[in-house]
């Protein structure tokens, strides 16, 4: 098989596959991701979410049960998909502490059920803070789901994992969980 090469540097160079076929892949997720937000963003207008807004983003605020628990919001930008998710609540890991997050969400989907709600898969990736007896930082990637019933109310019921890893003081793996509800109003 004859190889390619590439004048770079003064040097011949040859691209090598363990750096291409990640580059590809990639590209492909780029693409794939690019034609799904269309999709969402057609849908998206066709139930009304954008009518809740008078912008860009709608805001949502609510409660979140399990570990943390506390308030919850949520700040939607309704064109693309991506949201920026924040919690401000009580751990009860080993260390009861006041907890803070915040993550920047995708919305992977908008799958519509029976009766006009929609199930709305999402991922993505933040970081939390604890302060108890030491204060405690860490990175968490959350995936959840909601449900929504727009049609009816401007509701977001929700149910999330969320593991990760503390990176402040020390290393140690960290897991929450969680499910909630935020009412959603136009900004």
């Amino acid at each position: 098989m004859n190889a390619v090469y590439r004048y770079r540097s003064g040097r011949l160079w040859k691209p090598r596959p363990r750096v291409v076929a990640p580059a590809l892949l990639y590209l492909a997720i780029a693409v794939g991701v690019g034609a799904q937000a269309n999709n969402q963003a057609e849908e998206r207008d066709r139930i009304g979410l954008a009518g809740l807004s008078q912008g860009q983003a709608i805001m949502g605020g609510g409660l979140v049960f399990g570990e943390p628990t506390g308030i919850s919001a949520k700040l939607w930008f309704v064109e693309t998909g991506f949201a920026v998710d924040a919690a401000v609540a009580w751990s009860f890991q080993s260390d009861s502490s006041l907890y803070l997050h915040a993550n920047g969400i995708f919305h992977l989907a908008l799958i519509e059920t029976e009766g006009g709600r929609y199930l709305v898969p999402y991922m993505g990736l933040g970081v939390s803070n604890r302060y108890g007896k030491e204060t405690r930082l860490g990175l968490r990637l959350p995936v959840g789901l909601s449900l929504m019933p727009f049609l009816e109310f401007p509701l977001e019921f929700f149910a999330e994992l969320a593991p990760g890893v503390g990176v402040i003081p020390g290393t140690d793996p960290e897991f929450g969980a969680g499910f909630g509800i935020r009412m959603y109003l136009p900004l």
